[in-house]
């Protein structure tokens, strides 16, 4: 019998469809353990608190009917149109990047907009995965917060936290050069967010200052993880990178900066290992830290050619051809840093622990960074104030189509930031409930009850007859339960909820 040979695309929709349902059950029974846990820990709490049986099925009862709304809401599909455009800020290969605000929450937000047919005539399909899977994870201040990923049958959308500042490109042709101090504190958030990065076993592999973005407040976040590589257990691999073309230039601007930033794109801060095609690891990144080091402090970087051709030549021969001009003089330090960093990969500085103690970065507050003043604070007065402005080519609603089979190249690729990172009723229930310490409630009503008797007995251990001649600590727990757990006992009326109030009718008849 002849051997069945599966083409590429059929591989790709194998391994996607595969990791999709491994990581959805693996989830689901992680949650679903989870959840049994805490219902079992939130079943002792209550009972260690006196209440009543009734008492804890008004809560059980609560909890579920929050999860139920929840839940809805998790199911609910997000589509183009729950958002209204504003303006496109970026246009690449695969689509382009527009800014939009949310019509339920009023937020803006900037999504990319991908191409599903071209993504995979490009055969880009573990690219895109890579990025969104990264996003996904890289729940931190040093990388921009993915808040939804969703599709329809022709695109592939990343719903991402707007950075008005603009991209750190923008600001280095603004500023041609960047002073040293200025530099270290920028260098020093780049070092952050790689380390943020490689933590998580990526390679970001396409670090520039186009991939750089600017927060309101002047502070650094990566973007841009389309040719990221998940590390596994692999400490090197041999992979061809593709190079990405960048946004075209509304402006044509004679200097050196945009001559090495053209249309076509450039190679400039890709590591040399990586076009002799005889492995790498997470140290490309590190080289291309040191790069744009060099740019900012010297206002171009280190391989500029008129073409990427020439430019890729030079990096491969990369110890002929660098060096750091005399002019603009920067500081031994800074200098040293660059040379380590762009050096030869067995003898290039890669450990980040090491990195930081290097002497360019003394008097570096890394554990605060993010809480220092930025040396440039972006322009606020518009909301793309700091971007170009690119002309509409797609419509951003558009009419759907019948469902193709290109949808099965991306299966689970949907996510919601919001609901996935909401704490679950029933786990908040057992935050608030633990917040209830009867040690602490018994403390003050003994406290109370010495300053009006003298002989009262503050033992813990009441007996009956104490409990019925005075206040209850048992009065004192439900009124504390009933202020941490408000939320869930607020809709008791009997329109909204007759079963609740039933049971409060139950409780009142108890009491009486």
């Amino acid at each position: 019998m002849a051997e069945v040979k599966l083409s590429n695309q059929t591989k790709d929709r194998v391994a996607a469809c595969k990791s999709y349902i491994e990581r959805k059950y693996q989830l689901s029974l992680q949650q679903e353990m989870e959840k049994k846990m805490i219902w079992q820990q939130l079943q002792q709490n209550m009972q260690n608190l006196n209440f009543t049986p009734i008492e804890q099925e008004l809560i059980k009862k609560e909890i579920l009917h929050k999860e139920a709304i929840q839940l809805r809401k998790k199911r609910q599909k997000i589509t183009v149109m729950d958002f209204e455009p504003i303006a496109i800020i970026g246009r690449g290969a695969f689509g382009e990047v527009r800014v939009c605000r949310d019509k339920e929450t009023k937020e803006i937000v900037a999504i990319k907009k991908m191409k599903k047919s071209e993504m995979i005539f490009k055969n880009q399909l573990g690219h895109i995965r890579a990025e969104r899977d990264i996003l996904v994870q890289a729940n931190c201040p040093w990388v921009v917060q993915l808040k939804y990923s969703f599709q329809d049958e022709k695109y592939l959308y990343l719903v991402m936290e707007f950075l008005s500042g603009g991209d750190f490109m923008t600001l280095l042709i603004k500023k041609d050069i960047i002073p040293e101090k200025e530099a270290k504190f920028y260098t020093a958030e780049i070092v952050l967010a790689i380390e943020a990065v490689h933590k998580l076993n990526y390679i970001h592999r396409d670090l520039k200052p186009d991939n750089i973005l600017i927060d309101e407040n002047g502070h650094l976040k990566l973007s841009d993880f389309g040719l990221c590589k998940h590390l596994g257990n692999k400490q090197n691999e041999i992979l061809s990178i593709p190079y990405t073309e960048r946004k075209q230039d509304t402006q044509q601007q004679q200097t050196r900066r945009q001559l090495a930033f053209s249309t076509v794109g450039t190679p400039d801060y890709i590591a040399p290992e990586v076009f002799s095609q005889k492995g790498y690891n997470d140290l490309v990144d590190w080289w291309s830290v040191g790069v744009i080091l060099f740019e900012m402090v010297i206002g171009y970087p280190p391989f500029y050619s008129d073409t990427p051709q020439k430019t890729c030549q030079k990096i491969v021969n990369w110890k002929k051809h660098f060096a750091i001009p005399k002019e603009p003089k920067i500081s031994p330090a800074c200098a040293d840093l660059i040379k380590r960093l762009m050096a030869d990969s067995s003898e290039r500085l890669g450990d980040v622990n090491l990195i930081k103690k290097h002497p360019f970065f003394n008097g570096i507050d890394w554990e605060n960074m993010r809480n220092l003043k930025a040396p440039y604070i972006p322009d606020k007065s518009k909301i793309t104030a700091n971007f170009d402005k690119f002309d509409e080519q797609d419509p951003w609603y558009q009419t759907q189509e019948k469902r193709g089979r290109e949808q099965n190249h991306f299966q689970g690729y949907t996510f919601k930031r919001t609901h996935e990172n909401e704490v679950s009723p029933i786990k908040r229930a057992l935050e608030e409930l633990e917040n209830i310490k009867p040690s602490g409630i018994r403390a003050n009503f003994d406290k109370k009850q010495r300053s009006q008797s003298p002989v009262y007995n503050a033992s813990p251990l009441l007996n009956q007859g104490q409990r019925s001649q005075s206040p209850s600590i048992k009065e004192q727990l439900k009124q504390t339960y009933v202020q941490y757990f408000g939320q869930y006992l607020s809709p008791l009326n009997k329109q909204k909820r007759p079963e609740t109030a039933q049971i409060k009718q139950q409780i009142a008849n108890k009491k009486n």
